[in-house]
């Protein structure tokens, strides 16, 4: 290029709008983000955007214990002043609080009680703190300055249309406190009668829980429901659920519920945690008042067959069942499940690794004969030849499928120990050497292992293939929180 000449001009990425780079932001963690803010002033009027900080996820860590022999309670700077600089604009946000909260948490509660007047939340999820036992009685309750900024988030709400309580203290003395009872805070708010989604004690499936917390009981979960009577979607644990709540759902003057999620919580020896009772009848009404309506269970823990019979009626409209890790999901109940829902059951997820080989004629059966099952997760043992034939069934309509790779395995393979007699220490093979049992073990071993290797591979490539996109099975279950 001769002297004095110039190119093309460099792009100047300043014209764009404000909102592009929000976007970009948007996808970028927080120590990112904050650096490119400082880069040049348009930058940083975009990290400075209501928008970007709309949603919010804020962890805080409390006590090891409530008996006050370890103190480690620590509220993250960063957090304070997220709180501090962005707080008003939060509008979904998420407060997630581990261990115990018996310490005041200082300057971080007026921050939190200066944010609960100012922004305007549209949903909030509160995980607050270890689920509340009764063996926790005997250590202190929850700090009450820790408590009343999280219920102030209640009481001033006027845009709120989803409220989640995964975890909160169930202390009769904090619950005795109307500034620290988040659910009759919630009924004492007129401005939240406009609520859509509520959440109470309920996990991902992907995450342990207390088995044995304290609960609402049924009657003041009936109360709480049937003052929101513009709820679409509950989530509740079994404890809780009982034929009034499903009568207090089918009442007239209601919104039609369009999804209930219950978490099975089954304990045999406790009577509070018995698998409630609710007759066909109840349920038919229910799901004739409201149409369409979608029922998902998750079970926590191993329950027999007979006792689950007391949800699973033939007139409940179950669309989605969820067997989490220790559930222990039997051959019974998946013939059960396949006989009454085949026609509604929309997805299936068993999260237990387990030992039932043979469990898998039947999860192959159950989706044959489940039209509508478009998702699937299993990680139990299954063969490399049921995984591809599970797929071919739905092929790209699946909306998710997942297998666990370390219980993939090939059929038919060779039984090496047996091939060999205890007393046999060297074999003559098929060229006519001589060869010591151990070293041709090792030999047959390694090469089964490569077919073995082979053989998954092809199935990944078959099942990709199917779905239409890249697939590889799950390499491992999701850690609990």
């Amino acid at each position: 290029m001769a002297d004095g000449e110039t190119g093309p001009c460099d792009p100047d990425f300043s014209d764009l709008p404000t909102m592009i780079w929000v976007n970009t932001l948007s996808r970028l963690d927080l120590k990112t983000r904050y650096k490119v803010s400082i880069t040049c002033s348009k930058l940083n009027e975009a990290f400075h955007h209501p928008t970007l900080w709309s949603r919010m996820t804020l962890y805080l860590i409390g006590n090891m214990t409530n008996y006050g022999w370890v103190k480690q309670s620590v509220v993250p700077a960063r957090n304070m002043q997220l709180v501090k600089h962005f707080g008003k604009y939060f509008q979904n946000l998420t407060i997630v609080i581990s261990g115990y909260l018996d310490d005041d948490f200082g300057n971080w509660n007026n921050l939190i009680a200066e944010v609960a007047n100012k922004c305007r939340l549209e949903s909030l999820k509160l995980r607050v703190g270890t689920a509340t036992s009764v063996s926790h009685y005997e250590g202190k309750r929850s700090c009450s300055r820790n408590l009343i900024p999280l219920v102030n988030f209640i009481k001033n709400a006027f845009r709120l249309k989803k409220l989640h309580i995964v975890s909160w203290p169930m202390y009769p003395r904090n619950l005795e406190n109307i500034d620290e009872n988040i659910f009759e805070a919630a009924m004492l708010n007129p401005k939240l009668k406009e609520l859509e989604e509520l959440s109470l004690f309920c996990e991902d499936a992907s995450d342990w829980t207390e088995r044995q917390p304290i609960l609402l009981q049924p009657a003041d979960t009936t109360n709480l429901v049937h003052h929101f009577c513009n709820l679409r979607h509950l989530a509740l644990r079994s404890p809780m659920v009982d034929q009034g709540l499903l009568k207090a759902l089918s009442s007239r003057g209601r919104q039609s519920l369009q999804r209930l999620h219950i978490l099975v919580n089954y304990i045999s020896d406790d009577e509070a945690f018995q698998i409630p009772e609710i007759p066909d009848k109840v349920w038919e009404e229910f799901s004739l008042r409201n149409v369409g309506v979608q029922v998902a269970l998750t079970i926590l823990s191993k329950a027999p067959l007979l006792e689950l019979c007391n949800l699973l009626k033939p007139a409940c409209p179950v669309h989605f069942l969820t067997f989490m890790e220790y559930s222990g999901c039997d051959e019974a109940t998946v013939q059960y499940i396949t006989d009454k829902y085949k026609h509604t059951l929309a997805g299936f997820e068993s999260h237990g690794k387990g030992g039932y080989v043979e469990l898998e004629r039947e999860i192959v059966t159950l989706v044959e004969n489940s039209p509508n099952i478009r998702n699937f997760l299993y990680f139990g043992k299954i063969s490399c030849s049921n995984v591809e034939r599970l797929a071919e069934l739905r092929s790209s309509s699946w909306t998710n499928f997942q297998v666990l790779r370390s219980s993939v395995y090939v059929e038919d393979e060779d039984n090496i120990e047996g091939r060999f007699s205890e007393d046999e220490v060297v074999v003559k093979t098929a060229d006519g050497t001589y060869v010591m049992v151990s070293v041709l073990k090792k030999q047959l071993r390694e090469q089964q292992e490569l077919n073995a290797e082979n053989r998954k591979l092809e199935m990944v490539s078959r099942v990709s293939d199917l779905l239409g996109y890249k697939w590889t099975p799950s390499l491992k279950i999701p850690k609990f929180s």
